[in-house]
């Protein structure tokens, strides 16, 4: 049992990451070709573009949550997205835009009654109870998929997150009682496009599933969309996706990782909860969706939408087996902990999650370089250059090409690469033997370059050295052979602080002769 104590609100207690401006508010590619953002973001480049306060872009954004049809329609789009982050991005903005009507209304809204979760409004008359989970709902609003379904769903997202891979469960609010102690879900006719979210409710301090003194574990509940017909795909893969995605969410909070948020940066947060689907949920495959990230934006300092950087974790992870207590998940799970012992955060903590499995964030990150370039099959083998499902990405969303490429010797071609883990792919001629070089412009990066040789399905990988301020690296009568394509692998692996504050790069110069 929870000790009882003095719960306080998370919208009190809580200085949250995200603001409307001019942070981005983290919301989902276009999917499927969709040209026109999520909600979210509509919202934000409208609060950008001064075309309405950052006081009515907060009222929008809550009626997003809690009145979908009280927003303005220049602002609806059925582009998915996923609420967490935009929500905690609204607790933290909100206090700071004083009296403002808008601002007054927002607030007001986010504080409304509710059983379980803030940013929903009263009763809803139909409960059931599964193993883990408490639902309340409205039967006949449900579209496509029964309450069993939801119920039975969640339970195996619970029992793969916690019972299998041993991820600590999310604490219990003494102050909301589900029978049972059973975590607490709504089933809400939500806006379109959004698959569904998780609120904090109170923060309990120590989470009592956890061998050590959380401090800031939080207690949380979950909102899902009543229809996920609407969604890419089938309405059972759609559901699997969130409930895997939105279960983590709780684990997150469970675990202190976003109290306060900003704690754990948001590609952190949202990606790795977006790896988690595959984990759970292998063929549902709603992740496909969000391909592809932004390969040259650092992860340290990520500027785009977060969920599409899940390909990149399970690049660096997929090695050590997916879908299994042990495998990729531990990794990930490990991450969780040091956060949540504060032993290090963000770019320091994956570090260290890695070195549990005798390798460096350096290493896992530039074999996922190589591995995302090619996308080749690997299911049957323990390769580090390939992908289980790499194929599969590359028929749904395309293939990744080279960021720039050089002609015949001799050649070369002058580049910037951002610090805190981003890459480039510059193509190579496949035809005679040539010297290639990488010098750097003595600046703070540490570039690892590798030439990669693709050939039909199998990928051989030449390690060319580290470019750093006191050595260039180079390759000395490359010949390549029978390969059908080549592309130099330059990885930026400086790290500049476990929570870079500023996105820096650094030059240099690639040339075969």
């Amino acid at each position: 049992m929870l000790e009882r104590r003095k719960m306080i609100p998370l919208t009190i207690a809580v200085v949250t990451v995200l603001a409307i401006v001019p942070a981005p508010m983290s919301t989902a590619q276009p999917v499927h070709g969709r040209a026109r953002p999520a909600t979210p973001e509509l919202i934000e480049r409208a609060v950008g573009r001064g075309e309405i306060s950052e006081a009515e872009g907060a009222l929008f954004l809550t009626w997003a949550f809690t009145a979908p049809r009280r927003v303005p329609e220049a602002y609806v789009s059925d582009t998915p997205w996923s609420g967490t982050l935009p929500l905690l991005g609204l607790q933290r903005i909100l206090p700071s835009l004083g009296d403002a009507q808008a601002a007054r209304l927002a607030r007001t809204e986010l504080r409304g009654p509710t059983f379980a979760c803030r940013g929903t409004r009263g009763s809803l008359p139909n409960t059931r109870s599964s193993r883990h989970f408490y639902l309340q709902y409205r039967a006949s609003s449900l579209v496509s998929l029964t309450i069993a379904r939801y119920a039975a769903t969640l339970d195996t997202a619970w029992e793969t997150e916690v019972r299998r891979f041993g991820w600590a469960r999310p604490p219990r609010d003494p102050g909301r009682r589900p029978p049972g102690g059973r975590y607490p879900v709504r089933v809400e006719n939500l806006s379109a496009g959004l698959y569904g979210y998780v609120s904090g409710t109170a923060i309990v301090g120590n989470n009592r599933a956890t061998p050590w003194n959380d401090r800031d574990a939080a207690a949380s509940c979950m909102v899902l969309n009543r229809d996920f017909a609407q969604f890419p795909g089938s309405p059972l893969d759609a559901l699997r996706a969130t409930a895997a995605h939105e279960f983590n969410h709780s684990i997150q909070f469970g675990y202190g990782a976003l109290t306060p948020p900003g704690k754990v940066i948001d590609v952190l947060v949202e990606g790795l909860a977006t790896e988690m689907e595959d984990e759970v949920f292998d063929p549902s495959n709603d992740s496909y969706n969000y391909l592809w990230p932004r390969f040259t934006s650092p992860m340290g300092r990520y500027g785009g939408s977060p969920y599409p950087y899940w390909v990149v974790f399970r690049a660096m992870a997929e090695r050590f087996g997916t879908g299994r207590r042990g495998g990729s998940e531990d990794v990930y799970q490990a991450f969780w902990e040091q956060v949540s012992r504060r032993a290090s955060t963000n770019l320091a903590a994956l570090g260290r999650a890695f070195k549990t499995t005798r390798i460096t964030l350096s290493d896992a990150y530039h074999d996922a370089s190589i591995a995302l370039r090619f996308l080749q099959d690997c299911s049957d083998t323990k390769r580090r250059y390939c992908l289980e499902e790499g194929p599969e990405y590359a028929a749904f969303r395309g293939g990744n090409a080279d960021h720039a490429a050089l002609g015949p010797s001799p050649d070369s071609a002058t580049r910037s690469i951002a610090n805190d883990y981003a890459l480039n792919w510059i193509g190579l001629p496949v035809g005679g033997t040539y010297d290639l070089a990488v010098v750097h412009d003595r600046g703070t990066g540490r570039l690892r370059v590798s030439v990669a040789c693709r050939q039909g399905t199998e990928v051989r990988v030449t390690p060319v050295g580290v470019a750093k301020a006191s050595n260039d690296a180079a390759l000395n009568g490359f010949s390549p052979g029978p390969c059908d394509e080549v592309t130099a692998v330059v990885s930026n692996v400086r790290q500049t602080s476990p929570t870079p504050r500023s996105i820096t790069k650094t030059r240099y110069t690639i040339s075969i002769t």
